[in-house]
C-alpha cells in the first residue's frame, strides 16, 4: 500500500468550547419475544465541534443503535441524550423531527438520492422542509455543491454521477443546513480506495475548515485511521476511546491510492 502522509492531531479541548452533543449511561434494550437485546449498556460519551470521529466495531456491536440515538431516530430505554444543553430523549417525535432538520446533517452508505431528480434539487430537500423560500435554498445548494466540487453537475441526476460523485451529493445535502453535527453511516463501504480517500479528505477539509463534527460509523481500519478520534463499541458497551496521534491524510492518500492503480494499470 502506497505511503501515506500523516496530519498532526489537534488537542481535544483546545478551544475550551463545551460538549456538542453528550451521552450519559445510555441504555437500549429491544425486546424481542421472549428475549431482551441490549443493544448499548451505559455508555457515555462527550463530542465536540471540530472533531471528525470515528466509530467502529463489528456487526452487533451497537454502534448503529448509538448513531440512530444521536441521530434522534431512536430513544434511550434510560439515560440521557444532550445536544446542546436540550435532553432530546424526552422529546416529542415532532420536536425530534424538528432537531434533526435544524441540527443534524446525514451521509449514508447507500446514498439514498432521488434518482429523477437533479443534484441540485437534491441538495434542496432538507431546505424545502425548513420551508426556505425557493431562491434562497437554490442559492444555498448551489453553495454546497460548489464546496463539494460539484458546480459543473448541479443539473445531473443520480444515474448520470458515479458513485463517488453520488456520495459528494449526498455530504452537500447533509451540509446545506449549516447543521453542526454530520452523521456519516458507512460512506464509503461502496466506494473504490482512490473514490473513499477524496471522500475522506472532503470530511477532514469541512472539519479543519468550517469546525463541524463529523462522526463515521465503519468497520474499515483505513478509514477510522483518518479520523482524529476512534471510538471503539463491542457488545453494547464502549471499548475504547482514543485520541489518533497519526491521522492520515486523505488528500494525500487519495493522491497516492490513484497513482498506485494508474501504475498497475500500465503495467
Amino acid at each position: 500500500m502506497p505511503q501515506k502522509a500523516l496530519l498532526a492531531p489537534r488537542s481535544r479541548s483546545s478551544s475550551n468550547a463545551p460538549a456538542l452533543a453528550r451521552l450519559v449511561e445510555v441504555k437500549r434494550h429491544y425486546v424481542m419475544g421472549r428475549d431482551v437485546v441490549h443493544a448499548l449498556q451505559g455508555v457515555s460519551l462527550e463530542f465536540f465541534p471540530g472533531q471528525l470521529v470515528g466509530i467502529v466495531g463489528s456487526s452487533g456491536s451497537g454502534k448503529s443503535t448509538m448513531m440512530n440515538i444521536l441521530g434522534c431516530l431512536d430513544r434511550p430505554s434510560s439515560g440521557e441524550y444532550l445536544l446542546g444543553e436540550v435532553e432530546v430523549g424526552g422529546l416529542s417525535t415532532e420536536e425530534r423531527a424538528i432537531v434533526r432538520n435544524r441540527l443534524l446533517g446525514f451521509i449514508f452508505q447507500g446514498f439514498h438520492l432521488l434518482p429523477r431528480t437533479t443534484a441540485l434539487e437534491n441538495t434542496e430537500l432538507p431546505l424545502v422542509y425548513r420551508g426556505v423560500s425557493r431562491k434562497e435554498r437554490r442559492r444555498m445548494a448551489i453553495e454546497a455543491l460548489v464546496r463539494v466540487g460539484l458546480g459543473e453537475r448541479l443539473q445531473h441526476t443520480p444515474s448520470e454521477l458515479s458513485g463517488g460523485q453520488q456520495q459528494r451529493v449526498a455530504i452537500a445535502r447533509a451540509l446545506v443546513t449549516k447543521a453542526p453535527l454530520i452523521l456519516a453511516d458507512e460512506p464509503t463501504g461502496n466506494l473504490d480506495s482512490v473514490t473513499t480517500y477524496e471522500v475522506l479528505a472532503l470530511l477532514q477539509e469541512l472539519v479543519r475548515d468550517e469546525g463541524r463534527t463529523v462522526l463515521v460509523v465503519t468497520h474499515e481500519p483505513e478509514v477510522a485511521r483518518c479520523t482524529d478520534r476512534i471510538i471503539t463499541v463491542a457488545d453494547g458497551l464502549l471499548r475504547s476511546d482514543i485520541w489518533n496521534p497519526e491521522v492520515t491524510d486523505a488528500r494525500a492518500a487519495a493522491i497516492a491510492a490513484a497513482e498506485a492503480r494508474s501504475q498497475e494499470t500500465s503495467s
